[in-house]
């Protein structure tokens, strides 16, 4: 028995070692995710605050009110300009979506209770920043007139968060892009050293080996598995260093048995790939598309109620739509919604995908 774990250890750690000596295998495992992660956060910084042109024409206290309110709102990134004209040219030139102007009789208007327009020009070139736009400015007036002592609006919103805390839209992405890193590592990592076995022809010495297969086949999903449990390491605590990523201390142990779940479900599949294609270039062009696939099909672009029905259908089929859920809630919300439910689910893809892989490696180690 110590024989035995001593050469699966042995395999895993050999495997291990040739991953970090090869910069395009650390690559191949990285880059999508790191990619990936640069296009959601020019996304976000795309769609989150809309840039728009201020003008304010009058000097007076209210009107100075209102364009403090404006430019702490999260709704703007507010650009001021001294004049109508050099606004028209930045609106011109997309270098903003509006322009935003107080008139210059606010503050006399204000006093006497009369009508006190505020003029937005939009450049609706696209309908979601259009409708962003004809939302935040009515909710930024409002909000100042709230904080009047005589406030000519008797209509007061009341807002009831269902959660306690706001996640920025690229916090909330992170959850996808670190669920699409594990998928791609422990599908790459435990699928290259499977093939490479092949390509180097050095799995004539592991056959030739006194060892049980068994041992063969459990040291490359241990490979794949610890791999890809270091990245996730090292991504978690990058996470909770910066605080994107930063459970309650009740909150770490489900987010680690998540975590572990997904890395031993890809790493499974990595295997049965690895030994299916047996070449690098094979491994890659197969293990990095599906993760995309996947990534995508289990609603990883945005919030899954928010997609189309179909997609929301094919979720419920995916194992990375519960391990994204199971995440969402632990690490963002503190929540253990239907926790139990998506363990079970990434379990049994766990030990299914453990069974396709040993099934698959078994079948070319005896053919």
């Amino acid at each position: 028995m110590n024989r035995e774990a001593r050469a699966i250890w042995a395999i895993a750690r050999k495997d291990i070692r040739v991953w970090l000596r090869q910069p395009s295998a650390v690559a191949a495992t990285l880059l999508p995710a790191i990619v990936l992660l640069g296009v959601l956060y020019i996304g976000a910084a795309a769609v989150g605050r809309n840039p728009v042109a201020l003008v304010v024409q009058d000097d007076g206290p209210r009107a100075q009110q209102l364009m403090t309110q404006l430019e702490d709102s999260d709704a703007f990134v507010v650009k001021s300009f001294s004049t109508a004209d050099e606004a028209e040219h930045a609106l011109e030139t997309l270098q903003v979506a509006a322009i935003i102007t107080i008139p210059s009789e606010f503050d006399a208007a204000f006093d006497a209770h009369l009508p006190d327009p505020v003029s937005i020009r939009i450049n609706n070139l696209n309908l979601d920043f259009t409708n962003d736009l004809r939302r935040s400015l009515p909710a930024a007036i409002t909000s100042f007139y709230a904080g009047q002592p005589t406030n000519p609006i008797e209509v007061h919103v009341e807002e009831t968060d269902l959660r306690q805390q706001d996640i920025e839209l690229l916090q909330f992405d992170l959850v996808p892009d670190l669920v699409l890193l594990l998928t791609i590592a422990g599908a790459i990592n435990a699928g290259l050293a499977t093939a490479r076995e092949w390509e180097d022809q050095t799995i004539k010495e592991l056959l030739l080996a006194p060892i049980d297969r068994r041992s063969v086949v459990l040291g490359k999903f241990l490979a794949g598995w610890l791999t890809t449990l270091i990245v996730a390491a090292i991504v978690l605590s990058i996470g909770a260093i910066s605080g994107y990523l930063r459970p309650s201390p009740s909150g770490w142990l489900p987010a680690l048995v998540s975590v572990a779940l997904l890395a031993l479900a890809s790493a499974g599949l990595g295997v049965a790939i690895g030994a299916t294609a047996r070449k690098f270039q094979r491994v890659a062009g197969l293990t990095i598309p599906l993760a995309f696939y996947l990534f995508f099909l289990s609603g990883g672009i945005s919030v899954i109620a928010f997609l189309p029905q179909w997609v929301q259908t094919i979720a419920q089929f995916i194992p990375t739509f519960y391990g994204m859920h199971a995440l969402q809630m632990v690490l963002f919300y503190d929540s253990t919604d239907d926790l139990l439910r998506d363990l079970a689910v990434l379990a049994l893809t766990a030990a299914a995908m453990l069974l396709l892989g040993t099934a698959s490696l078994r079948r070319r180690l005896n053919a």
